[in-house]
């Protein structure tokens, strides 16, 4: 047989070459195939929630804030802890929960879901305020409505947002100009809400693969902007050796949502935070959506020469951004419960209960309570019918004695009346006399644990004097005399705290050793008097 002619081998080629490119084809086609389903693969479906069923909301105290500083009820420095229950039908698949009416303090890295499993969270930051509206319109056209103050003529004309919201510029056809700074009264009037802005706080999620279906979820977190604190009122009896105790929780919120019939309690103690809980975008976000800066950098009316910009009018804000924080506006829920204080003239309800959490203590509400917006809210959580203890006065030395101070002193046993943990907070005394109650003074307290001796330092001894001698030939020792002016013996204690650059030596006998000090203690009978010798030391300083 021959060998192929030219024809046959073209054909052969070509035929070659025509199942080279069909495999090429079927093989492209085959993986644009397996693309598509990639390609053309939905958004994950996105479900509502607009409410929670149930919530839980526990407050922690600010452990940076010592007892001598009062709680910020208008900047709440803490945290709280928020579970919410939410009832949702989700499809199958990943879905997108949003979770509307969030606290706005929400931070988004310490929210655990349960009941399915995220895959992805985000606090949408977007909030429909006066800033979040003219970031949205900037470069778009809205209306600026200006009101002369001497006609009250209204007159309405287009303009262009050119700034953002804390310098407010707007273009019209009479030029460039910024708003606030005319002197008149005017407010730009949007032609709708974007999608974008949400009414409400809002943390979405993303879920991994799920089967669907009707489920109840709980989404707890940690939110910023509240804080609590506790006030004590103590009755004295009239021989100073037992005092009533009364306990007060003032819960303070300053967050923008409202947590309607909450199961509500409060955790005194220190808890450690790390740095990833102490987000304070919520709170950043809140603060810049409260208000424009209005009238920042304006040009004084009048003369260049005046020095000093006429004051402008300021605008209505909107309801929302209109309510403040209502300080004076302290509640107290609960259901009645009897309890019988010496001399004591209000009505006791809504006493919580206590309840050990770690090392720490937890004050549950017995009843559910609305945690309201930008709100406070007072609670008895201790009642103390008697505790006894006894008044002392007593003075420390920092070389010499200081003035002496009046306290009462109990030991936190219940065998004395007391017997719980006592959280940080102010107290304030009073005495029941020949002429009825009367205050006596305001003390502070640490957080006292069970079986630990509690000192309420309330004020000055005024019937009782201290002189301190130091004799001509002896420049290190001090005699001290103590006078008691008053109709009863007294209990009179001196302190000496260990110190680093000096010590104090030739001290009398029979001194009670204390944490950080030696104490030294005697009764002074009425209208008499003790003295006490003791030498100084110097540390040397090498």
């Amino acid at each position: 047989m021959g060998s192929p002619g030219p024809r046959q081998r073209q054909g052969r080629a070509d035929r070659n070459l025509h199942h080279t490119l069909v495999r090429r084809t079927m093989r492209r086609l085959f993986l644009a195939m397996l693309a598509i389903p990639a390609a053309v693969q939905a958004e994950p479906a996105v479900v509502f929630s607009a409410a929670p069923d149930a919530v839980a909301v526990t407050l922690y105290r600010n452990p940076n804030r010592s007892p001598d500083d009062t709680l910020d009820l208008d900047n709440p420095s803490s945290f709280a802890l928020i579970a919410e229950t939410r009832t949702v039908t989700l499809p199958p698949g990943e879905v997108v929960i949003r979770f509307e009416g969030v606290a706005s303090g929400i931070v988004p890295q310490s929210a655990i879901l349960f009941g399915t499993a995220p895959r992805e969270r985000n606090r949408d930051a977007a909030l429909l305020s006066q800033k979040g509206l003219v970031d949205a319109f900037t470069g778009q056209r809205v209306m600026l409505r200006r009101t002369d103050p001497a006609t009250g003529q209204t007159v309405e004309e287009p303009a262009t947002i050119r700034s953002a919201a804390d310098r407010l510029v707007v273009s019209t056809s009479r030029g460039i100009e910024a708003v606030y700074c005319t002197g008149l009264t005017q407010t730009l009037v949007y032609p709708e809400a974007p999608a974008a802005l949400s009414a409400k706080p809002v943390l979405s999620m993303l879920t991994k693969n799920q089967p669907g279906g009707t489920v109840t979820i709980t989404l707890a977190y940690i939110a910023t902007g509240f804080d609590w604190d506790a006030t004590y009122v103590a009755t004295l009896a009239p021989d100073g050796r037992s005092m009533s105790l009364l306990g007060w929780m003032t819960m303070a919120s300053a967050d923008d949502t409202s947590f309607a019939d909450a199961t509500t309690s409060a955790v005194a103690g220190k808890v450690n935070r790390s740095e990833e809980t102490r987000d304070n975008d919520g709170r950043r976000i809140r603060q810049e959506a409260s208000s424009l800066n209005r009238t920042y950098q304006c040009w004084p009316e009048g003369t260049t020469s005046d020095g000093r910009p006429h004051p402008i009018g300021s605008l209505p804000l909107p309801a929302p951004m209109a309510a403040r924080f209502a300080g004076a506006d302290i509640v107290v829920t609960g259901r009645r419960r009897e309890a019988v204080l010496q001399d004591a003239s209000i009505a006791i309800s809504a006493i919580a209960s206590g309840e050990n959490l770690g090392d720490l203590k937890l004050y549950r509400l017995p009843m559910p309570v609305t945690v309201a917006a930008r709100s406070q809210k007072q609670v008895a959580f201790m009642v103390k019918n008697r505790v006894r203890g006894e008044v002392i006065y007593r003075s420390t030395v920092y070389q010499e004695p200081d003035d002496p101070r009046i306290l009462f002193r109990f030991h936190n046993r219940k065998a004395d009346g007391m017997g719980d943990p006592l959280p940080a907070g102010k107290a304030v005394l009073y005495q029941v006399g020949a002429y009825g109650r009367t205050l006596i003074g305001e003390a502070t307290t640490a957080d006292k644990t069970v079986d630990e001796d509690v000192d309420l330092v309330f004020g000055d001894a005024g019937d009782v004097t201290v002189e301190t001698e130091t004799p001509p030939k002896d420049d290190n020792k001090r005699i001290v005399t103590i006078r008691n002016a008053s109709p009863f013996a007294i209990t009179y204690e001196v302190e000496f705290p260990v110190s680093a650059d000096y010590s104090y030596i030739d001290l009398p006998r029979g001194l009670i050793r204390k944490p950080g000090k030696r104490v030294w203690r005697t009764t002074i009978p009425a209208n008499d008097a003790a003295r006490l010798t003791y030498s100084i030391h110097e540390t040397d300083q090498d």
